[in-house]
C-alpha cells in the first residue's frame, strides 16, 4: 500500500512566472502619446452622423467634430474625452469639400 497519494504538481508552467524566468527578452511596445484636452490637431472628416457632427479617426481614436462638413480638412481642439472617443471643436478650416450634399 502506498502511503502517499500521487499529487498533481502545484507548479503550473503556463502562468506569468514563465515570462519572469524566461531567457528571452520581453518586447517593449512603445505606448502612443495620449491626446489631452485642449490639444490641437488636424483631421479629415470621413463621415457625418445623424446630428450633423463630423466623424474622423486620429491615432486610433474616434474624433467627433461639431459643425463639420463631410470631406473637409480642419484643425480641431479637443474639448472632451470619453473612453476612445474625443469630442472636438473647429479652430480653423484648412480645406472645404468641393461636392455639395
Amino acid at each position: 500500500m502506498a502511503r502517499h497519494r500521487a499529487r498533481k504538481h502545484r507548479w503550473n508552467p503556463y502562468t506569468s512566472e514563465v515570462q519572469r524566468f524566461s531567457v528571452y527578452p520581453r518586447v517593449q511596445v512603445p505606448k502612443e502619446r495620449s491626446i489631452r484636452i485642449g490639444e490641437e490637431f488636424i483631421v479629415k472628416i470621413n463621415d457625418v452622423d445623424e446630428k450633423g457632427r463630423g466623424i474622423a479617426r486620429y491615432q486610433g481614436h474616434q474624433v467627433i467634430v461639431y459643425d463639420a462638413s463631410l470631406g473637409s480638412k480642419v484643425r480641431v481642439k479637443a474639448v472632451r474625452k470619453i473612453g476612445d472617443t474625443i469630442y472636438a471643436e473647429i479652430v480653423e478650416t484648412l480645406s472645404e469639400t468641393d461636392t455639395e450634399y
